[in-house]
């Protein structure tokens, strides 16, 4: 039986392997089966403790906010951080795929969709629902009140849209934007900007934003206005073009 396991962990782990073309790091890897990559839990963790009413899950057995770092080491191994909390900010373990999870009884990926149940980390009756991410490049800028017709820019940041922040920190001032993709009323899948007026590691799950936009969650481009505070996001892939990284040349 023990044979049996190792036998179909190997067998995952090289399927997941085989279809993966060489990539570029900023790659849109949607469409391959790799497992390389960053996944998260945010919109899960987001349906659980959301206090708006018509949004929420309604649960006992709510997931922590977690986050997979995962790579391949130089051996061919799957390696994954994981790690807990928004921007992945604490991590918890490093752990070898291939001898912990891949197993048919309590990993799965569905897409761009990974369920893992019945483990260390995972040991929640509902599987816990890992999202890969998107990763966006963009700035966020504002007027400066003391200097009439100057503005501050943050430029060439990256987030990503599974719950992915940045912020503008100046003395008296803090602006954080935030791009999720979250389920509207339980059905409506969306991607949200949005800016609050205060320090990223202020910002929860419930915490109250001054202003956001929504489009389609896979949208390539997000941006906002609000005069006092402007940002704009475009997805990381090859050639991809924003005001960060390329001159508009006059014609």
């Amino acid at each position: 039986m023990k044979n049996s396991i190792v036998f179909i962990m190997v067998m995952l782990v090289l399927a997941c392997k085989k279809t993966v073309p060489e990539q570029n790091p900023n790659t849109d890897m949607t469409e391959t089966n790799t497992l390389v990559g960053t996944w998260d839990n945010f919109q899960q963790y987001w349906l659980e403790n959301t206090d708006t009413d018509m949004h929420r899950v309604e649960t006992n057995d709510k997931h922590r906010h977690l986050s997979l770092e995962i790579s391949e080491d130089e051996n061919g191994h799957l390696q994954a951080e994981i790690r807990e909390g928004r921007n992945g900010k604490n991590l918890i373990e490093t752990i070898t795929l291939s001898d912990t999870i891949l197993d048919e009884n309590n990993f799965e990926m569905k897409g761009d969709t990974v369920f893992i149940k019945g483990m260390k980390h995972f040991e929640n009756k509902d599987p816990y629902k890992f999202i890969r991410t998107r990763r966006f490049s963009g700035w966020i800028e504002m007027p400066m009140k003391q200097y009439p017709d100057s503005i501050y820019r943050k430029s060439n940041l990256e987030i990503h849209d599974q719950g992915g922040m940045a912020e503008i920190d100046l003395e008296g001032v803090r602006y954080t934007a935030e791009l999720t993709q979250l389920l509207f009323g339980q059905k409506l899948a969306i991607m949200k900007l949005a800016i609050y007026d205060v320090p990223l590691d202020s910002v929860q799950i419930n915490s109250r934003s001054i202003s956001y936009t929504w489009t389609n969650p896979e949208a390539k481009r997000a941006g906002i206005n609000l005069r006092k505070v402007t940002s704009g996001w475009t997805f990381i892939e090859p050639g991809f073009v924003n005001s960060d990284n390329t001159k508009f040349d006059k014609k």
